[in-house]
């Protein structure tokens, strides 16, 4: 049986090469001059050429989606010839979604304290207690407690040196800043560095999540609410965004065992060069599609789930994207589904 699975093809920000034009066969390169670019993107018929702007289910019910990568290598009398990584094929009749996600960026979880209205009491012990919620792995609750004596009862003297005290840690993991005159402190959480640094990241993409608690030590030396008279917390959650590398990078690492890596923790763990490009931004076009196969138990047509991601950079100067639209905005208008025109 098969399984679900998901070719990624990552394009670069270049222009459509002049040698790919329609009917040409860019995977076997018969002018065997460089036809397809590195990381240029093109979609393919049934009969492995190029596909005709314009062109629909009537010309081609199978399509394939193929992307240049960097490794050249000769074939007989041909040198330079591309090799190209090439979809599942796309078979008209199954697809079942055609989408585009334009790339939105992420943003971190923020909370803020509006202090208005409150008096801090000099010699009175003041608490900030953040519990993290993104630490899976932890058996219970993995909190950060940071305290302050109050030395006056300015409260932007108190709301300053309390920024001091949370950005004093150099494990935190949450970013403090009062502004002087607004009575609002504000805590934005920070990057996971251990996600966030390199292609080569052994951790997944996540973002720090956490609850913030305000308290005050009483005369008895219990803790006691901030009274929510005088204070608001005001949370926004955070934003993963689409189209950030580390989100395409932790999708192609995914997918490295269909290329034949299945070791990923032995190290050195041998493995393609990672077509996902650090800091860039990527637009999205995502196909849903079902792949029919005969069924070796009993000798009938079944379907497996598939999906076709392309991915290309943004902002763009050059014509990928528009020279992949061209291609694949008309097939798909045609299909049973007459799935609406795709932008991005």
């Amino acid at each position: 049986m098969l399984k679900r699975v998901t070719s990624l093809l990552i394009g670069k920000d270049i222009d459509r090469s002049s040698g790919v034009t329609a009917g040409e066969d860019v995977v076997g390169f018969a002018d065997g001059a460089n036809a397809l670019a590195d990381g240029e993107i093109v979609v393919l018929d049934k009969n492995m050429k190029v596909l005709a702007a314009g062109a629909t289910i009537a010309d081609s019910d199978v399509i394939y989606i193929a992307q240049g990568t960097g490794t050249t290598f000769d074939v007989g009398s041909l040198s330079g010839v591309r090799e190209v990584i090439v979809s599942d094929p796309i078979e008209g009749s199954k697809v079942k979604e055609y989408s585009g996600i334009s790339y939105s960026a992420k943003s971190e979880q923020t909370s803020s304290l509006t202090l208005t209205g409150m008096t801090p009491v000099v010699g009175t012990e003041y608490i900030v207690r953040i519990i993290y919620k993104d630490i899976n792995e932890h058996p219970g609750q993995f909190t950060h407690t940071y305290r302050h004596v109050a030395e006056s009862a300015t409260l932007d003297t108190f709301g300053a040196a309390i920024e001091a005290k949370i950005n004093a840690h150099s494990g935190r993991r949450v970013t403090a800043t009062y502004t002087t005159g607004t009575d609002v402190l504000l805590l934005t959480a920070r990057e996971i560095s251990e996600c966030t640094s390199s292609l080569d990241n052994i951790d997944p993409f996540t973002m720090v999540e956490f609850d913030v608690f305000f308290n005050y030590v009483d005369s008895d030396g219990n803790w006691q609410v901030w009274p929510s008279t005088s204070t608001t917390v005001t949370t926004s959650a955070a934003d993963t965004g689409s189209g950030e590398w580390e989100e395409l990078r932790d999708l192609e690492k995914s997918l490295l065992s269909n290329r034949g890596v299945t070791n990923t923790i032995s190290f050195p763990v041998i493995k393609p060069d990672y077509r996902t490009v650090k800091d860039a931004t990527y637009d999205l076009i995502v196909i849903e599609h079902d792949k029919s196969y005969l069924s070796p138990d009993n000798a009938y047509t079944k379907d497996a789930r598939l999906a076709t991601v392309v991915a290309i950079p943004v902002p763009s100067s050059g014509t990928q994207t528009v020279s992949v639209l061209a291609q694949l905005n008309p097939w798909m208008a045609s299909l049973p589904g007459a799935f609406e025109n795709v932008s991005v």
